[in-house]
C-alpha cells in the first residue's frame, strides 16, 4: 500500500488517493512518522517463513527464534477459513523491542489511548492543521495491537493496517467490479469503508491524530448509522480480499451507499440493484413491443440478443431504442418511465409496474 504523497487540496479524495495507490503495487510500510518528519522509526515488522523444513540462512533463523504469533484482531463475515490473517511476526532489532515494557493503554494530550482501539495517523505528508473531523481520507487508520515503551517520551504501538479501497493494489485477474485499472476499488465499495488486514506495523505513538470511530458491518441490514465501517478484509499472504454475500441477479455486491430493491415475495427476497433492474425492464419491453410473441427475454445475457440459441455480443438489442429510468417516491412502490425512442411510436413515455426479474412478483 502506497504512502501519501501529498494532499493536492485542488483534486478530489478519490483523485488524491487513486493517484497514491500508483505508486506501489502491493501494500508495503506506509513509514508513518512521529511528529518530528526526520525520526523514523526505530522497528520494523519482518514476516518469517517458520516452516522447518526448509533450509534458512542465519538471519532468517534469527526471526523465526524472536517470532511471536498475532491472532488478527480482524474476522470478516466471509473468511475463507478460520484465523486467516492469523501470522508469525518479528520486530526488528528484536533485543530493544522486546526489552522495552508492555502496557494497555497511554495518554495523549489527556486522551487515553487502549489496545484494540482504532485510531487515525498522520503520516508525513498530512497537513498538521487537518482534523479528523473534516475528511477523514486525509489520514490513515489503523488498529492498536500492543504498545511497548522505553521511557515516557518513546511509546510504541504496533498497529494493523487499515485501507481505504482506493489504496487497494489492482488485482492479478481482472475483476468486473473494479473501478479503475490503477486501483483494487471496486464499484460495491463505499466512500465510508475501510479494508482491514493483516500488513503490521510498529508506529511513534506521536504520529496518531485521534481515536477513530470504526464499525464491523455484517451486511445483516443496510442500516449504518457509523461514518467509518469495514466488511472485507484483505490478507497480506495471499493478496485477496474476503468474500461478501452475493446480491441480485447479476450475483453482485452490496454497495451501501446506494439504493437497492428488495423483492416483497417471502419466497424470493432478493436484493436488485437499479441498474440490473433498469436493463431488465429495458430487455422485457423490446421484447414485447419490438419482437412480438416471438420474443423472450434472455436475463443470461443481460439484454443482448442472441442468434440460433447462441450469445450475441455488442451493445444491447434495446440500446438506441428504449430508455428506462425508476421512480421511487418514498413510501409508494417503485414505478419504471419508459420512453420509446423509435419516430413513429406512440405513446412516447408510460409508466408501469416492475416485476422481479428473478421471480415475476410486482415491487410493492
Amino acid at each position: 500500500m502506497a504512502p501519501k504523497h501529498g494532499l493536492a487540496s485542488f483534486k478530489s479524495e478519490e483523485e488524491q488517493l487513486a493517484k497514491r495507490a500508483k505508486s506501489s503495487a502491493t501494500p508495503a510500510s506506509r513509514s508513518a512518522t512521529p511528529a518530528d518528519p526526520g525520526a523514523k522509526v526505530p522497528f520494523e515488522v519482518k514476516y518469517p517463513d517458520m516452516d522447518d523444513s526448509k533450509d534458512r540462512p542465519d538471519e532468517e533463523e534469527e526471526l523465526v527464534a524472536h517470532a511471536e504469533w498475532q491472532v488478527s484482531p480482524f474476522e470478516a463475515k466471509g473468511a475463507l477459513m478460520d484465523g486467516e490473517l492469523d501470522q508469525h511476526f518479528t520486530v526488528v532489532p528484536h533485543h530493544e523491542w522486546e526489552t522495552m515494557k508492555k502496557y494497555n493503554n497511554f495518554i495523549i494530550q489527556g486522551e487515553v489511548y487502549k489496545n484494540n482501539q482504532f485510531v487515525f495517523v498522520r503520516g508525513e505528508n498530512t497537513p498538521k492543521d487537518k482534523d479528523t473531523e473534516g475528511q477523514p481520507k486525509d489520514f490513515w487508520v489503523a488498529r492498536i495491537l500492543q504498545v511497548r515503551a522505553k521511557n515516557a517520551q518513546h511509546v510504541y504501538a504496533l498497529i494493523a493496517w487499515m485501507y481505504w479501497p482506493e489504496e487497494l493494489p489492482p488485482p492479478g485477474t481482472k475483476s468486473k467490479d473494479m473501478e479503475s485499472k490503477e486501483s483494487g476499488k471496486r464499484t460495491y465499495h463505499g466512500g465510508h469503508e475501510l479494508i482491514a488486514s493483516n500488513y503490521m506495523e510498529v508506529l511513534d505513538v506521536l504520529s496518531f491524530a485521534g481515536k477513530a470511530d470504526v464499525f464491523h458491518w455484517l451486511e445483516e441490514d443496510d442500516n449504518l448509522n457509523h461514518k467509518l465501517y469495514w466488511r472485507q478484509t484483505f490478507n497480506r499472504q495471499t493478496q485477496a480480499l474476503s468474500k461478501l454475500r452475493e446480491h441480485c441477479v447479476c450475483g453482485g455486491y452490496f454497495n451501501p451507499e446506494k439504493t437497492m430493491f428488495i423483492c416483497d415475495n417471502t419466497a424470493c427476497k432478493v436484493w436488485l440493484h437499479r441498474e440490473c433492474l433498469v436493463e431488465d425492464i429495458l430487455s422485457k419491453t423490446y421484447s414485447r413491443l419490438v419482437e412480438g410473441d416471438n420474443g423472450t427475454p434472455d436475463r443470461k445475457t443481460n439484454g443482448i440478443a442472441r442468434t440460433n440459441g447462441k450469445k450475441g455480443k455488442g451493445k444491447p438489442r434495446f440500446k438506441g431504442v428504449f430508455e428506462a429510468r425508476i421512480k421511487d417516491d418514498g413510501d409508494e412502490a417503485p414505478k419504471a418511465i419508459i420512453k420509446d425512442l423509435r419516430p413513429s411510436a406512440d405513446p412516447k413515455t408510460w409508466e408501469e409496474a416492475i416485476q422481479c426479474p428473478k421471480c415475476s412478483t410486482e415491487l410493492q
